[in-house]
């Protein structure tokens, strides 16, 4: 005899979908998002003092994170999905059926995919949604130009040093004693890396919280006042590997006289030199370091300036020396060197050469240049160099973000070549259109999302 097995309906505000699924996180079996007692709540803010709960069990539950953004997602794609279908101005007062929807893609009419695809660009992270946040980065960059603000000056990313910020720490080892971890507690108090990196692998949320508010205030103070930014746009991405945040920016600069020199010097060899004046007059910038490439150290957990407050480093210049060599040298990787099929030596993506052999990693690094210049990539693209004698594995970097951050911190300058009062608009487009590419990163096409919504619906 078969038995039909019946499933109950998530939206059945009667069933305690959750508490069923998880018994383990809900003792007593209370605390649904459909508990009738407590009343109907947004499962987006139920989800949200969860993963915050004093004792970290649904947030150290992946299973339960996970099923939770499917949830939202799934719940959100079928809130646009009915308010696409029972809109009078969207689909009509007749929708099609499927089959007469399905026939229609055969004709291919394909109108309504791309209805469909501008209700999705609300469901976030899907490549539409990126897609319309790309957009919007285009309209803030011709906004601020139609002000006269000008195009966008610098580009800076900040990362997280989430094993050694001492603030972070602190937050981290308070979490656990609110939790009644006392033994990791007094591992993260101690100086235990492991047990800070455990920590921060078990409280993402906070992490990831406490990076954003960081960065703000630093915005708001070092990066306004001192480098004179004036505005700014930014997105927060996750590394591929570790899974770390870090943040991606597009400044404006605040005085832009620079710009006008830059524009009336006459030769290359000129305007590098007005920029490698500004660089480091007003940016405090360089790329010479005294950095020893063949004996890169790793960070000391209980030694490394990462771990210290600005205030707590007395010889500023050996501070920002280590801080540039335990966090600002880039030794190359599967992920910046470029993969082939064909087995050859890869070359690096940011510039730092070619492996002698495949899967050696061993890239000489950038040149050495007794004067800074301007340097022009495969792409037309140009790029200004400074001064490099000393070490070939260092990145071009702020001292002074460098030392207020106290994390890997990259600074590039945007350059023009037209009149900044009366800028070249396609030489905006084409530079804009690099950071662009660098910050807006999606992975399919419009076609290719297109193609997969209509190969689901002739499934």
């Amino acid at each position: 005899m078969q038995h039909l097995i019946q499933f109950d309906s998530e939206y059945d505000h009667t069933k305690q979908i959750f508490v069923n699924s998880y018994p383990w996180l809900f003792p007593g079996g209370v605390g649904d998002i459909y508990d009738m007692e407590r009343g109907e709540v947004p499962i987006k803010e139920w989800g949200q003092h969860l993963l915050r709960y004093f004792d970290g069990r649904f947030l150290d539950d992946s299973l339960f994170g996970l099923c939770l953004y499917n949830t939202i997602q799934r719940h959100t794609n079928n809130r646009e999905g009915n308010f696409f279908f029972n809109s009078d101005r969207f689909i009509g007062k007749n929708p099609p059926t499927v089959q007469e929807l399905k026939q229609q893609l055969r004709n291919k009419d394909t109108k309504y995919i791309s209805m469909l695809r501008h209700f999705s660009r609300n469901i976030k992270g899907g490549d539409n949604f990126w897609r319309s946040k790309t957009e919007d980065l285009k309209h803030w960059i011709t906004h601020h130009v139609a002000r006269g603000h000008g195009p966008p000056t610098f580009f800076v990313t900040l990362s997280c040093a989430e094993n050694w910020w001492p603030d972070l720490k602190r937050l981290l080892a308070q979490l656990d004693e609110k939790a009644k971890n006392y033994t990791q507690a007094a591992s993260i108090q101690s100086g235990c890396r492991i047990a800070m990196a455990n920590a921060a692998r078990r409280y993402p949320l906070y992490v990831n919280e406490f990076f954003m508010k960081r960065a703000k205030s630093f915005m708001g103070t070092v990066v306004k006042k001192a480098l004179g930014i004036e505005h700014y746009w930014g997105r927060v991405e996750f590394a591929p590997g570790r899974g770390a945040i870090h943040l991606h920016i597009i400044g404006i600069a605040r005085d832009k006289a620079y710009l006008q020199e830059f524009y009336r010097a006459g030769t290359y060899e000129e305007k590098a030199g007005v920029l490698d004046k500004y660089a480091r007059e007003t940016l405090d910038m360089t790329a010479d370091v005294n950095i020893n490439d063949d004996r890169l150290r790793k960070p000391d957990y209980l030694n490394s300036p990462l771990g210290k407050r600005y205030c707590e480093c007395h010889n500023q210049e050996e501070d920002v020396r280590q801080l540039a060599e335990d966090c600002m040298c880039h030794q190359c990787n599967k992920f910046c060197l470029q993969s082939n099929k064909t087995n050859a030596p890869r070359t690096c993506r940011v510039h730092y050469g070619t492996e002698s052999a495949f899967g050696k990693m061993d890239t000489k690094g950038l040149p050495r240049m007794p004067k800074s210049k301007i340097v022009t990539d495969n792409k037309g693209i140009s790029h200004f160099r400074m001064t490099r004698t000393q070490s070939v594995r260092v990145v071009q970097h702020s001292r002074t973000l460098l030392r207020g951050w106290r994390a890997n911190c990259d600074i590039k300058l945007l350059l023009y070549y037209s009149d900044p009062s009366c800028p070249d608009i396609s030489e905006i487009e084409d530079v804009c259109r690099y950071v662009v590419a660098y910050t807006g990163k999606r992975h399919n096409t419009t076609q290719s999302e297109k193609d997969a919504i209509q190969n689901i619906i002739l499934r």
